[in-house]
C-alpha cells in the first residue's frame, strides 16, 4: 500500500509542477489561466454574480454569534484526524474515571487506578501513531482530488480548493505576501467558476483534467444526465419543504409578527425609522453593523419585545449584500407595518395572513409543476441552455393577480454547478474514510505493541508505589495458583 501511495505522490508532484508552470499569475494582476482549459474557455457568461459562493458563506458566517461560528468551524473542518482526537478524548479522559470508580469491580482502588492510567497512554499513542499516517493520507487524497488523479466522481479540477490554489500560486511566486496570495486565489476562483458555468451553458458538459490525458475530458453523458436530475430533485424537495412549512410553521410565525405590527404599530414604525437612519448615515458597512449591534443591546437591556429584536437581526443579516439590500428589507417591513396599521381585530389579521399564504402555496405548486416539466426536458436530452430558456419563458408568462414565479431568479447552470460540487465532496469524503480506516488498521498492531512496552515502564517511573503493588499482587496470584495446583496433584 505504501509503495502505491508513494508512486501516486511522485505523480502528483510532477503534475503539480506542470500546473504551476501553466498558472499565469503575477503581481501585475493578470488573470489566472485554468490549466488545460484554454481550448474551452469562453469569455462571456451570464451568471449574476462574480462572488464565489464560498465568499458569501464566509461573510454570512462572520455575522453569526461566536458559538454558531465555532459550530460551523467544527462542522466544516471535522475529519478523520479530528475523529481520532475525539475518540482519544473519550478514551483518555472519560474512560479512566469510570474504571477507577467502578462500583461493581472486585479489585482494590490501587489496582483500578493502575488500570485507569492505561487509557490516557493508549489515547496519546492513538493520536501519535494514527495521526502520523492519517494526516498524510488525507493530504494525499486532497491533492489527488484537486490534481485529477482520482476517478471523475472525485475529480475537483473544475473547482479546485482554496488551499490547493494558494499552494500553486505560492510555488510560482514565493515572494508574494498573504494578502497578495489571497487576492490571486479569489481571482483564480472567479475564473474557474466562470469556466465551469460557461462549459455547462455553452458545451452542455463538464471538463476535467487528469494526469494521464494532456487534454481535458468530458463527463460521461449518463452521469451528466443524472447530475441534472439530481439538481432538479433537490429543487423539488426544497419547494415541497417550503410548501409544508406554509401550514406548519409560516402561518403561526407570520400571524404573530403581523399581530405585533397591529398592536405595536407606532413602536415598530419608530424602530424602522431609526434603522433606516443608521443605514443611510454612512457608507461603511462595519459601522452600520456596529450601530445595529448597539441598538440591539439597548433594546434587550430594556426588555423590548422579541419582534423588535428580530427586526434588527433580520436586517443586519443582509449587510453582507450591502446597504441597498438592507434598505430593501426595511422598506418591505415598513410596508407590512403600514398594511396592518388600521386593522381592528386579530381575526382580520389572521384572515389576511391566511390569504397571503394561500397565494404563496399556489406559487409553490406552480414551481413544482414547472420543475416536473424540467425533468421531462432532461429526459428528452434538452441542454442546460435550453432549460434556462424555459426558466426565462416561464418568468415572462402572464400571471394571476398576486401570483409570482418563484424560480425566476434561479439560474439552472449555477444550481447544477452547486450540486456537482456537493456530490464530488461527498464521494471524496467516502474515499477518505475508507483510506484512513485501512491505514489505521495497518498501524494498530504497532500501537498495541508500543502500548504494551511503554505502559509498565511508564508506571514504574511515574507511579512506583502503584506499580510495586500491582507487581506484588500479580506475584501473589501466581503463588496461590501454584499452591492450588500442587494440592491437586497430591
Amino acid at each position: 500500500m505504501f509503495e502505491h501511495l508513494y508512486k501516486w505522490k511522485v505523480s502528483l508532484l510532477q503534475v503539480d509542477k506542470m500546473n504551476v508552470d501553466k498558472v499565469n499569475v503575477n503581481i501585475t494582476g493578470s488573470s489566472p489561466k485554468i490549466p488545460g482549459k484554454s481550448k474551452y474557455n469562453i469569455d462571456q457568461t451570464s451568471f449574476k454574480s462574480n462572488i464565489p459562493q464560498v465568499v458569501i458563506e464566509n461573510e454570512i458566517n462572520r455575522l453569526n454569534r461566536p458559538v454558531l461560528r465555532g459550530i460551523n468551524k467544527l462542522r466544516n473542518n471535522i475529519g478523520e484526524f479530528q475523529d481520532i482526537c475525539i475518540n482519544a478524548f473519550g478514551t483518555g479522559i472519560l474512560a479512566p474515571i469510570f474504571i477507577k470508580n467502578n462500583p461493581i469491580s472486585k479489585t482494590d482502588e490501587d489496582t483500578r487506578t493502575y488500570s485507569a492510567w492505561r487509557q490516557p497512554l493508549s489515547a496519546g499513542l492513538a493520536i501519535v501513531t494514527q495521526g502520523l499516517i492519517t494526516i498524510p493520507v488525507v493530504n494525499l487524497i486532497n491533492n489527488m482530488a484537486n490534481n485529477g488523479a482520482l476517478p471523475i466522481s472525485c475529480n475537483k479540477t473544475p473547482f479546485k480548493d482554496e488551499k490547493y490554489i494558494a499552494k500553486l500560486i505560492k510555488q510560482l511566486n514565493p515572494d508574494l505576501n498573504k494578502a497578495q496570495i489571497d487576492a490571486k486565489v479569489l481571482e483564480y476562483q472567479k475564473e474557474q467558476t466562470k469556466n465551469l458555468l460557461n462549459n455547462l451553458k455553452k458545451e452542455n458538459t463538464v471538463y476535467y483534467n487528469t494526469p494521464d490525458n494532456p487534454e481535458p475530458i468530458k463527463i460521461d453523458k449518463e452521469k451528466f444526465k443524472d447530475l441534472l436530475n439530481r439538481t432538479v430533485d433537490d429543487m423539488i424537495k426544497q419547494e415541497k419543504d417550503e410548501l409544508n412549512r406554509c401550514d406548519n410553521v409560516k402561518l403561526q410565525k407570520r400571524f404573530k409578527r403581523s399581530e405585533f405590527y397591529r398592536t405595536h404599530n407606532a413602536e415598530a414604525a419608530r424602530l424602522l425609522d431609526e434603522m433606516e437612519q443608521d443605514v443611510s448615515s454612512t457608507e461603511n458597512i462595519s459601522e452600520i453593523k456596529n450601530k445595529f449591534k448597539s441598538r440591539y443591546k439597548k433594546l434587550k437591556s430594556q426588555k423590548a419585545n422579541q419582534h423588535l429584536l428580530d427586526m434588527l437581526t433580520e436586517t443586519r443579516d443582509r449587510s453582507f449584500a450591502g446597504k441597498a439590500e438592507m434598505l430593501e428589507k426595511i422598506k418591505k417591513m415598513r410596508s407590512h407595518v403600514k398594511k396592518y396599521e388600521h386593522f381592528a381585530t386579530r381575526e382580520d389579521v389572521l384572515a389576511t395572513v391566511q390569504e397571503s399564504l394561500r397565494i404563496r402555496k399556489e406559487e409553490h405548486n406552480v414551481a413544482l409543476s414547472f420543475l416536473e416539466n424540467v425533468k421531462n426536458a432532461i429526459a428528452e436530452n434538452k441542454t442546460i441552455s435550453e432549460i434556462e430558456d424555459m426558466f426565462l419563458a416561464k418568468s415572462k408568462e402572464p400571471r394571476k393577480a398576486g401570483i409570482e414565479f418563484r424560480l425566476s431568479d434561479k439560474i439552472f447552470s449555477e444550481e447544477v454547478a452547486s450540486k456537482l460540487k456537493a456530490l464530488t465532496k461527498s464521494h471524496i469524503e467516502g474515499v477518505k474514510r475508507i483510506a484512513t480506516l485501512t491505514a489505521a488498521l495497518m498501524v494498530l498492531p504497532v500501537s498495541c505493541s508500543l502500548l504494551n512496552w511503554i505502559y509498565p515502564r511508564f508506571m514504574d517511573a511515574v507511579f512506583p508505589k502503584l506499580s510495586s503493588k500491582k507487581h506484588n499482587n500479580e506475584a501473589k496470584e501466581l503463588v496461590d495458583k501454584a499452591t492450588q495446583n500442587s494440592g491437586v496433584k497430591s
